[in-house]
Formats: structure tokens, C-alpha cells, sequence
């Protein structure tokens, strides 16, 4: 463009950058407006406005200063846009106090009256920031300096708060909000229903929602899966299947959340059929089940010890390529302990391997300790064909940065040959920073 005669108009050279920014190509954007610059293309307040946009989602909000600096120098006279565009910038990157000390400077020195959004920015990163009592304190001082709050405000102080565990208060500001004839958006409910949901307190939430439906705010499948979660962790299933109607009779989709809940209920009503028989008729309707839904069922068989029914559930994972991670592994390897399958265990733990799958210290605990303790070595130096494979084990466990107890020690000292005290795996853990004096004795060190 830069070489067209005759040149086209900084308007189009700025319509260019604004589909580079929304294409989220910010560094090309950057570049192209720099070329501007330096041909002499004039400069307008819309693509300075593009150029703060791109240094903010860059994640340099330094240079987003500049571009305010060249446009006083420009005689240009910047928006609310590019302030709270900065404000936001800064936000995101943590520094909530320079962008509160921005809010008050374009008060103080510019004499600019900062809109609802400015104030609401901050307020959503002080509350972000688990500052959420900076968050309410200027949501009160609003209308004082000038601002009414909106929903949006009210909504993202209230979130805050039950996320907090502070429902009751979250209900106070909400009254306030009411009080102040602004309507409670979706958002705002949903947060609070969650808030008393997580509180144990689903009669009340129920009685939000009743209040939500009749003022004609209308629940999202978020609400309902708030509702569906609640009943299903209280055990009451029947509840839960109640509001899995009113989905449907709302013409919403059940989406995996919704029916991961289900699952999760049965399973802890130890109804493990019932479970079993959703979690297939999901998969079959297309919806299908994700590693969250796996780890649930899986969870479920282990603890009622349907060790054969949670493998075949993990080689079914595997066969779809969904990655368990090294909670589900973990819950095998518990489960086959518990039931006396160790040598099924340890064959679970050589199949973890790669990123989120690698053996954590529960891993090594389900392994070592629950055979270990309570005098049952004898059953342990049983449960290997070749004594190296429990060497193996511990050397494994110890090369991870995992310490040993006294149990651990004496496992070890068993396996290991006569007159091989000096073993580099036994001297390791000797010196390893969780080996007390009075564990050396226990084991005759």
C-alpha cells in the first residue's frame, strides 16, 4: 500500500491494522502501524487507538504509555477508549494499583470523568487479585465520585465474594443492587445461586432461582448445572433429575456437565449400575464422555473393588487416546492394593509415562506403605518374582525426589543381598533429609 500512487488514505491504512487486530494478529499490526509512522502517514486517534490495543495484548502495557505520550504531542485529544484500553492492560498483567493510580490521574490532572467501564475494570482485577474488599470498597465509593454503578459491577463484586465463601454479604450487595432499581443479570444470579450451592445451603438457591425465572431472567445451562451438582452431592439424585427436565422442557441441551454430575451421584450413592448405564447412553447419544467423566466412574469401581470393571474402563480410555493423568492412575493403583492385586498395580505404574501421567508421591505410598506397615514384609518380598523389581521400585521412587520412612528402609534391607549395606540405593536414602536418628535404629542401623 505503502507503494500505491497515489498513496491510499490514513483511513484505509487504518482499516487495515483494525482486521490485523481483530484477526489477533497484534504483532503484525504493531509492525504495520510502525511502518506508517515512518512513511509519514498521518496519525488519527483510531490508530493509536489500534497501536494501545496491540501493546496491551502483548502484554506491553509499558509502550502503551508512549502511544498516549505521542498522541498529546500529536495534539490528539485521547478517548475513555484508550484509557480504560490501558487500564484493562495493566489489569491483566497485575499491576491493579498503577491502573487505580491511572483512574485517579485522569480525574486529578487530565480532568476526565471516568465512565462505569473504567470502574469496573479495576474493580473485576482487585477482585481477581483476592482483593475483593478493595473491589466492594470502590464499588461503594462510586456514586460519590461521580459514577453510578451498573450490573456489571454489582455482578463481578457479587462472584467475588461467594467465591470467597462471603454468600451473606454477596446477598447484602445484591439487596443493595435491587434497591437501586438495577436488574440482577444472569450472571449475577448464577454467581450467588453457586455461592449457597457451595454453602450447603440449596434450599435457598432454589428459591433464587424460582425468584430468577419470575422476573423474567432466564437461567442458562450454567444455572442449571449449579442446581444438578448441588442435588447430586447431597446424594439426591431424584432432585437432580428434576431440574434435568426443566433443561430439556426449556429446549436447553444437557451438555457433559450436566451428565457428569448425574454420574457422580450415583456413584456416590454406591449405585454403580445405574451410573455405569448413563455414562454408556451418553457416549451413545453423541455426547461424548470426557476424562473427567472416566475418572469419576473409574473412581466409583474402585471403591466398591470392581478392580476388572475400572481396567476395562482405562483401556478403553487409551484405546480413544484420552490421557488419564496421574489421578486416575493413582486411583487404579490404590484399587488394585486394596483388593491384594499388586502385581496389577505395578503394571498400571509402568504405564504411566509423559506429561500430567508421571508418579507422584501418593503413587509410591499406595504401593510401598499399604504392604509395608502393619508387619507384612514377608507378603511384600512375596509379591516379586525377582527382588531387583522392588529395588527397582524404591531406586525409582527415590530418583524422583521422593524421601522414605523407617517401613520403606526395612523393605529394602530385606530385599537387598546379605552383606550389602553399603548398597548406593540403601546409602541414599540413609542420607536423604528424612531419615531420623531414631528411624536408623528401628531398622538396626
Amino acid at each position: 500500500m505503502l507503494q500505491m500512487n497515489p498513496r491510499p488514505s490514513g483511513v484505509k491504512f487504518g482499516q487495515l491494522v483494525s482486521s490485523l487486530v481483530r484477526m489477533k494478529a497484534f504483532q503484525a499490526a504493531f509492525y504495520a502501524s510502525k511502518r506508517m509512522e515512518l512513511a509519514g502517514v498521518p496519525r488519527d486517534l483510531y490508530t493509536l487507538g489500534m497501536m494501545l490495543r496491540c501493546f496491551c495484548k502483548l502484554g506491553r502495557v509499558d509502550f502503551g504509555y508512549s502511544v498516549l505520550s505521542k498522541a498529546l504531542k500529536l495534539g490528539i485529544q485521547f478517548d475513555d477508549v484508550m484509557l480504560n484500553t490501558l487500564i484493562d492492560g495493566l489489569c491483566k498483567v497485575g499491576k491493579v494499583i498503577e491502573a487505580a493510580r491511572l483512574l485517579v490521574h485522569k480525574i486529578r490532572i487530565l480532568g476526565y470523568q471516568p465512565d462505569v467501564i473504567a470502574y469496573s475494570i479495576i474493580i473485576d482485577g482487585l477482585c481477581k487479585a483476592g482483593q475483593t474488599s478493595a473491589g466492594l470498597e470502590l464499588l461503594k465509593n462510586m456514586e460519590e465520585l461521580g459514577c453510578q454503578p451498573d450490573v456489571v459491577s454489582y455482578s463481578t463484586v457479587i462472584r467475588s465474594l461467594c467465591n470467597d465463601g462471603m454468600v451473606s454479604r454477596a446477598l447484602g450487595v445484591f439487596s443493595e443492587m435491587e434497591e437501586k432499581k438495577i436488574q440482577p443479570n444472569v450472571f449475577a444470579y448464577n454467581s450467588l445461586i453457586a455461592g449457597l450451592c457451595m454453602s450447603s445451603r440449596i434450599n435457598e438457591a432454589m428459591k433464587l432461582f424460582d425468584k430468577m425465572v419470575e422476573r423474567k431472567v432466564m437461567p442458562d445451562t450454567f444455572t442449571y448445572n449449579i442446581l444438578v451438582d448441588a442435588f447430586c452431592k447431597e446424594g439426591n439424585v431424584l432432585g437432580a433429575k428434576v431440574i434435568l427436565k426443566m433443561i430439556i422442557r426449556r429446549g436447553l441441551l444437557p451438555d457433559i456437565v450436566t451428565y457428569n454430575s448425574l454420574v457422580d451421584g450415583y456413584c456416590l450413592r454406591n449405585e454403580l449400575d445405574k451410573a455405569r448405564k448413563l455414562f454408556d447412553f451418553i457416549d451413545n447419544r453423541g455426547c461424548k464422555p470426557n476424562v473427567y467423566s472416566y475418572s469419576i466412574m473409574i473412581h466409583g469401581y474402585c471403591n466398591t473393588k470392581r478392580m476388572d470393571e475400572a481396567e476395562q474402563l482405562l483401556n478403553s480410555m487409551l484405546e480413544k487416546d484420552l490421557v488419564p493423568g496421574t489421578v486416575i492412575y493413582n486411583t487404579m493403583i490404590y484399587g488394585f492394593c486394596q483388593v491384594g492385586r499388586v502385581k496389577d498395580a505395578l503394571q498400571i505404574l509402568k504405564k504411566m509415562s509423559g506429561p500430567g501421567c508421571l508418579p507422584d508421591i501418593v503413587t509410591f505410598t499406595s504401593l510401598l506403605d499399604d504392604l509395608c506397615r502393619g508387619g507384612k514384609i514377608d507378603d511384600t518380598l512375596a509379591l516379586f518374582q525377582d527382588p531387583l523389581e522392588a529395588i527397582d521400585l524404591i531406586h525409582e521412587m527415590v530418583s524422583k525426589g521422593f524421601s522414605a520412612d523407617s517401613t520403606t528402609m526395612t523393605l529394602l534391607i530385606e530385599l537387598l543381598p546379605k552383606n550389602q549395606s553399603d548398597h548406593p540405593i540403601l546409602q541414599k536414602l540413609l542420607n536423604g533429609p528424612d531419615i531420623k536418628s531414631h528411624e536408623r535404629g528401628s531398622i538396626g542401623l
